[in-house]
């Protein structure tokens, strides 16, 4: 194998026998002078193909213990769910879950409602949501609210491809595309198409097209975070109050306060990455 990129000390983009491009985890693997053969394999700890290179920046922001945990998680909801997974789920779902554990030490709770439905829905989705939880308390030591299993059950739903005949009512690229422009006009700058951050802005707002999809919403009992969100960031709040109304014009949809506080939180997280001023 050859190692021809460093992401950081034990993570490197490297070149298997056929030539096809990988992640790869391993100790050490990514100090020596690159490009360099890599002769003992046994150093590999995991390796992942077919992962956008706007997520490799995750890499640096989270920590490896989590990568861990969520490549077990992957694992085991391959073996209980029939589709096929994204090959950027363990990045997308490692960004979810360190989200989920900030929100958790800022005291920041958001629920998700319609449990039942969700249960009997994507039963097999929910029970790797519960396995997930129970790993992140058994591995990180961290515990994330039962709900949590749901979030992450739609998190997989998300990832799972989607068989060629679903249609949608409305084109959810266009839709990220006009919502982008909203915020690059509120902020008044460009925002990095090409980024990883704006990847997983993207792959947030997917989830919540996915929740609107199933008929759900977010549902929070902050509703005193809500008030002093729109007090310290009226610009973000005034962005995500544009957001919203595009969506009842464009989709019929009025999202709830709830899920615009959702909005406020994701564009503080993309912005604050891109250096705008809040």
């Amino acid at each position: 194998m050859k190692v021809i990129k460093k992401i950081n000390n034990n993570v490197a983009v490297c070149l298997d026998n056929n030539e096809h491009e990988l992640i790869a985890f391993g100790k050490g693997i990514g100090f020596p002078a690159m490009p360099y053969e890599l002769l003992d394999l046994s150093l590999i700890t995991r390796t992942y193909y077919g992962v956008d290179p706007n997520y490799f920046g995750l890499v640096q922001e989270i920590d490896e213990s989590i990568f861990e945990v969520c490549a077990v998680i992957i694992d085991y909801a391959r073996n209980c769910i029939e589709s096929n997974l994204n090959p950027n789920v363990v990045f997308t779902l490692a960004d979810h879950i360190n989200f989920a554990i900030e929100r958790i030490r800022k005291g920041i709770e958001i629920k998700l409602p319609l449990y039942y439905e969700l249960s009997h829905l994507y039963e097999k989705e929910v029970a790797v949501g519960k396995f997930a939880l129970k790993e992140i308390h058994r591995r990180l030591h961290v515990y994330l609210a039962e709900t949590e299993a749901y979030s992450i059950a739609l998190h997989l739903i998300n990832a799972e491809e989607q068989p060629v005949n679903t249609v949608l009512d409305y084109d959810s690229d266009k839709v990220i595309d006009k919502v982008t422009k909203i915020i690059e006009a509120c902020y008044d700058m460009p925002i990095r198409r090409d980024s990883f951050n704006y990847s997983r802005f993207v792959s947030h707002m997917q989830y919540l097209f996915k929740r609107k999809e199933s008929n759900s919403s977010i549902t929070s009992e902050n509703s005193r975070l809500f008030q002093s969100m729109k007090e310290e960031y009226p610009m973000s709040y005034a962005c995500a109050l544009d957001i919203q109304k595009y969506f009842e014009d464009t989709l019929s949809w009025h999202p709830s306060d709830e899920e615009v506080l959702y909005l406020m939180l994701h564009i503080n997280r993309l912005c604050a990455r891109e250096d705008c001023n809040q």
